[in-house]
């Protein structure tokens, strides 16, 4: 019998209903917290006397330890973590921290917006993380941190990262928005470097919609930290005694109730997800034509990823690109895009039109002195081919079925490759088009 043809030419898709589960994931836990929060009319954390009795206080001690982290403190979005964290390590104008090509735009605009400049490197080919020699070859005198990024929750080479700042005497403040719950070794992520910085919003794999939070292991660093979420204010002072330049970063109630819920529940997620993605790696890998991440388990003992990232092999498609089966695998009902969070952040407009305000402030300011940096001239040669020929992905609530759930995604990636004659002639018609 003739098999089907592709989806994409006008056949029928293998997946005829959703996979995985609808996020965010929510029940009874929420509900009677939100109410709790709602009939209290304490509706921020500065109500109670002891701030530890809040729902905010109650989460960040609760996040902190899961996280195997000292302190914990929550601000309202993971871009503002960020910014809190670079100031509790005082990072400032003038200075430079490294991020990696492949992330989140805000890993860069964050040292931007506290006045510093980002020094955007290259990545390693293997786990699309920030590579160690990339960091290596940029860190000059002006050098003041790393922000590792922690790619679709997939851990970054700590050990070697740690090593480097330390020999150099850097802060680590690791960008943990995508790797909630994953470990290095045994241990979580968010205290391994100096300072961690974590994401809430609607999408992440623990959220209120929006949030964050962050982690260090320092009793200093934790203070600054405080003072910088909170206006400037120290713990145990008159309330209108401000000692530091700072905003107000406080969570509310709600997001702090809803965070409280979602923690409960969130290991018996990460569970269902360990088990599906560790079944999917192993068939991708006996395919050959799509590869999972190497993955070893005495160093990445738990992924908690925000994303599934896994390679596309171009030698095995005939000509067939990239971009050409994600769409193909879509139309067959699976979800699945660009991995490793799309293309290098340099290439983003803020970057490549040089925005940066009437001064430059702070790539261009005076202030920073002569020196000066064009992120037009930016290349990163693995981002950018992992960004063009390699990287997908599949989003984290695509894991959240049943075992069924991955077999379909592997039927239809099985059918995509089979076709892949007629996908080439397609992708042939739409290039001439």
């Amino acid at each position: 019998m003739t098999e089907e043809k592709l989806a994409l030419l006008g056949g029928r898709p293998i997946v005829d209903r959703p996979l995985g589960s609808d996020w965010p994931i929510y029940g009874k836990e929420e509900e009677e917290a939100l109410m709790k929060v709602l009939r209290s009319r304490q509706w921020w954390r500065g109500g109670y006397g002891d701030w530890k009795e809040s729902f905010v206080g109650r989460f960040e001690d609760a996040f902190a330890a899961y996280q195997h982290a000292k302190w914990g403190i929550a601000v309202t979005n993971g871009t503002q973590a960020l910014e809190c964290a670079l100031k509790a390590a005082g990072v400032e104008p003038g200075d430079e921290v490294v991020v990696p090509a492949l992330t989140f735009v805000a890993s860069a605009t964050a040292v931007a917006l506290v006045g510093a400049i980002p020094r955007i490197v290259d990545v390693d080919p293997a786990t699309y993380n920030i590579s160690t020699d990339a960091i290596a070859d940029q860190i000059n005198e002006r050098t003041r941190a790393i922000i590792p990024v922690h790619n679709g929750g997939f851990p970054c080479d700590m050990d070697a990262i740690n090593a480097l700042a330390e020999k150099k005497g850097l802060t680590v403040i690791e960008d943990c928005a995508h790797a909630h719950g994953s470990e290095y070794k045994g241990r979580r992520v968010g205290a391994l470097g100096h300072l961690g910085a974590f994401s809430f919003q609607q999408f992440k794999t623990l959220t209120a919609g929006e949030g964050g939070i962050v982690l260090t292991n320092d009793d200093e660093l934790a203070e600054k930290a405080f003072s910088f979420m909170h206006i400037g204010r120290l713990s145990g002072r008159p309330f209108y005694e401000f000692h530091r330049i700072a905003s107000n970063l406080r969570m509310t109630e709600w997001q702090g109730a809803i965070l409280l819920a979602q923690l409960s529940r969130f290991d018996e997620q990460v569970e269902i997800r360990e088990r599906n993605s560790q079944y999917l790696a192993q068939q991708l890998d006996r395919l050959g034509y799509l590869k999972p991440l190497p993955r070893d388990f005495n160093v990445v003992t738990r992924w908690c990823f925000y994303y599934w990232n896994f390679k596309f092999v171009p030698e095995a498609w005939d000509g067939v690109h990239r971009d050409t089966f994600l769409k193909a695998l879509r139309a067959e009902g699976v979800p699945c895009s660009v991995g490793a969070h799309g293309e290098p952040i340099y290439r983003n407009p803020v970057f490549q039109r040089m925005n940066f305000g009437r001064t430059g402030f702070p790539i261009r300011c005076p202030c920073c002195g002569t020196w000066r940096l064009d992120y037009r001239q930016v290349f990163c040669p693995e981002a950018e081919r992992i960004y063009r020929t390699e990287a997908c992905s599949f989003p984290h609530a695509l894991f959240l079925g049943p075992r069924d759930d991955m077999d379909l995604i592997l039927e239809a990636i099985n059918k995509v490759y089979r076709h892949r004659s007629q996908l080439l002639t397609y992708q042939k018609e739409k290039e001439t088009e």
